[in-house]
C-alpha cells in the first residue's frame, strides 16, 4: 500500500507543477479556455479534506507526536505538515468524528425508561435489555458515520471545518446526536452555500440541545445587557461593545439598515465610497444626533422589526419557539412582549390556497407599499435570489416585470431582492453576456431565478427561505386561506411598518 501510496503522490506532484507553469503567466491564459478545467480541479481536491481527516486520525491512532518528541499528535501535523495549531486541532478533530467510534445516546437521552426492574423485569433481565438497546444504538450510529463519510469527500474542508465548529456546542446530555447531524449536515453542505450552511447547522444544535437544558431564564439577555466603551486607540478611535437582547439587536438592526443603501445619509451628488460598516456607522449617528428633537409620528417610529406566523404556529408557540424577523434575527415570545407587540395593530392578510401567493395587495404606485412588504416577508422570509440569506430589512422590492416596461406594482409582480442582487438581475430578461433575472412561475405562483439554458426556475432553498410562513405552509402541504400577520415594533415608521412571525422550524429530515 506504502508504495502504491508514493506512486499516486509522485504523479500528483508532478501534476501540480506542470498545471503551475501552465499558469506562470496569466497574460498569455484565457479564462475561457481554463475555466471549465480549473472547476474539474477544484472539486476533486475536495477529497483532499476527507484524506487530511484520515490520516489525521492514524496520526492520532499511532501516536505519531512521538517522532518529534511530543506526546500529542498535533505536534507533528504542525513540525512536519507546517500546519498552524489551529489547522492541524481542526484535522485531529475532523478524523475523531469520521473514524473514531461514534458517541451514542447516554441511558435516559431519549426520554426512555431506563430503570432496572421494569415492570415484569428482573435486574438481569433489565440489563440484557439495556445492552441490547445499546448495541442497536451504537451500530445505529456507526451507520450514521458511514453516511457521512461517504460524503465528506465532495465537501471541501472550510464547510466541514464550520459543521464541526456548530457541533462543538452540543450538549453533553446531546453529544448522542452527533453522527445522525454530521451525516445531515454533510449532505446538505452540497446544495448550501457556507453562511446558510452555518445557520441550518446551528438551528439543529439549538433544537438537540433545547431537549435536554434546563427550563431556560427568559431573562437572562436582559440581565446580562450592557454597553461598554473602550480605552482610546492609537488611531483615534474607541471600541464599543454592546450586549443586547435578541429583540433590542433586531430593532437596532432594522434602525442600521435603513442608512445601509449607498448614498443614504450624504448630500446630493456626493459619490459614496463607504463601506457597509461605515454606512451603518452614519446611520447610528444620524439616529443618536437626532434623539432628543425627534417628534415620533402617530404612525410609528424610526424603523420596523417584523415578525411573520401562521395561526396554528401562533396557537401551539411556547416559552422557547422561536420566530424569524425582517432583520434576520430570531426572537422569542419575550422579546416580542418587550418590544410592544400587543396585539392592538393585527391584520390578516388572505393567501391563495393553492400557490400561497398573497391577494388583494395592488397598488398602482412605483413604489411598494407597507402591506406588501408584509406580505413578502411572509411569502419570502429573506431575498428571493438563489442561495442568499439576505434579510428583509436589507432588501429592495423588484418588479419581476420592470415598471418601465408596464410592470405594475402588483404583489403578483413583486420580489425582494438584496441590493447585490437586485443589481445582478437583468430587467429585460433576454439572458444577455449570460445574465439571470427572477420570473414568476405560473403553475405554482412562485418567484424563482431563471439561468440561461436552464428550463425550470431555481427557488431559494436557503435555510431562512425556507422557514417563511408561506414556505412552511407549502412544506406542509396544508391549504390555509388566510395567515396572520401581527406587528411587533416597539418604533416603527410608515416605511417598513407591521409584521409577521414564523415558529421554530422543524429540524433536519432524517
Amino acid at each position: 500500500m506504502a508504495s502504491e501510496l508514493a506512486k499516486h503522490v509522485d504523479t500528483l506532484a508532478v501534476a501540480l507543477l506542470a498545471i503551475r507553469d501552465v499558469f506562470s503567466d496569466p497574460s498569455a491564459v484565457m479564462f475561457n479556455d481554463v475555466a471549465a478545467d480549473m472547476e474539474k480541479l477544484e472539486g476533486a481536491l475536495h477529497a483532499k479534506a476527507l484524506i487530511d481527516a484520515a490520516f489525521a486520525h492514524i496520526c492520532e491512532r499511532d501516536r505519531a507526536g512521538r517522532f518529534v518528541g511530543a506526546k500529542h499528535p498535533d505536534a507533528y501535523l504542525k513540525e512536519r505538515l507546517g500546519l498552524s495549531p489551529r489547522e492541524a486541532r481542526e484535522r485531529i478533530a475532523r478524523g475523531r468524528d469520521l473514524f473514531s467510534e461514534p458517541p451514542i445516546p447516554e441511558p435516559g437521552d431519549t426520554g426512555e425508561d431506563v430503570r432496572s426492574g421494569a415492570k415484569g423485569e428482573t435486574p438481569a433481565e433489565a440489563a440484557a435489555r439495556r445492552a441490547t438497546e445499546e448495541e442497536v444504538a451504537r451500530e445505529r450510529a456507526r451507520r450514521e458515520q458511514e453516511r457521512a463519510r461517504k460524503q465528506a469527500d465532495k465537501i471541501n474542508a472550510e464547510k466541514q471545518a464550520a459543521i464541526r465548529y456548530e457541533l462543538d456546542k452540543l450538549l453533553d446530555a446531546a453529544r448522542g446526536a452527533r453522527p445522525r447531524l454530521l451525516a445531515a449536515a454533510l449532505r446538505d453542505a452540497q446544495s448550501r452555500d457556507l453562511k446558510d450552511l452555518r445557520v441550518r447547522v446551528r438551528r439543529w444544535v439549538d433544537d438537540e440541545n433545547r431537549k435536554h437544558a434546563e427550563p431556560a431564564n427568559p431573562n437572562a439577555g436582559m440581565e446580562r445587557r450592557g454597553v461598554r466603551i473602550g480605552r482610546r486607540n492609537a488611531d483615534g478611535t474607541h471600541d464599543i461593545t454592546i450586549t443586547a437582547p435578541a429583540g433590542d439587536a433586531a430593532l437596532l438592526k432594522a434602525l442600521l439598515d435603513k442608512g445601509s443603501a449607498p448614498n443614504s445619509n450624504l448630500p446630493d451628488g456626493m459619490q459614496d465610497y463607504r463601506s457597509p460598516s461605515q454606512r451603518h456607522y452614519d446611520q447610528l449617528m444620524k439616529v443618536l444626533r437626532h434623539f432628543d428633537t425627534c417628534n415620533r409620528p402617530v404612525s410609528g417610529g424610526c424603523a420596523s422589526v417584523v415578525i411573520s406566523v401562521t395561526l396554528d404556529e401562533i396557537a401551539g408557540a411556547d416559552a422557547a419557539t422561536l420566530f424569524a424577523t425582517n432583520t434576520g434575527i430570531e426572537l422569542d415570545v419575550f422579546d416580542l412582549v418587550r418590544l410592544g407587540m400587543d396585539g392592538t395593530d393585527d391584520f390578516v392578510l388572505a393567501v391563495d390556497g393553492a400557490t400561497g401567493v398573497p391577494l388583494n395587495l395592488l397598488r398602482t404606485n412605483r413604489t411598494a407599499s407597507i402591506a406588501q412588504r408584509v406580505a413578502l416577508l411572509a411569502v419570502q422570509g429573506v431575498c428571493a435570489w438563489s442561495g442568499c440569506t439576505a434579510p428583509i430589512t436589507e432588501c429592495e422590492a423588484h418588479h419581476i416585470v420592470a415598471w418601465i416596461q408596464g410592470g405594475n406594482t402588483d404583489i403578483s409582480n413583486l420580489t425582494a431582492l438584496c441590493r447585490e442582487h437586485h443589481r445582478c438581475n437583468n430587467d429585460h430578461r433576454d439572458h444577455r453576456f449570460n445574465t439571470r433575472h427572477m420570473e414568476l412561475d405560473p403553475k405554482t405562483g412562485r418567484v424563482g431565478l431563471k439561468l440561461p439554458g436552464e428550463p425550470t426556475l431555481r427557488f431559494n432553498q436557503a435555510d431562512a427561505a425556507e422557514r417563511s410562513a408561506v414556505n412552511r405552509i407549502r412544506a406542509r402541504g396544508k391549504s390555509s386561506p388566510a395567515h396572520r400577520l401581527r406587528p411587533a415594533s416597539r418604533q416603527s415608521e410608515p416605511d417598513v411598518h407591521k409584521r409577521p412571525p414564523p415558529a421554530r422550524s422543524p429540524g433536519p429530515p432524517f
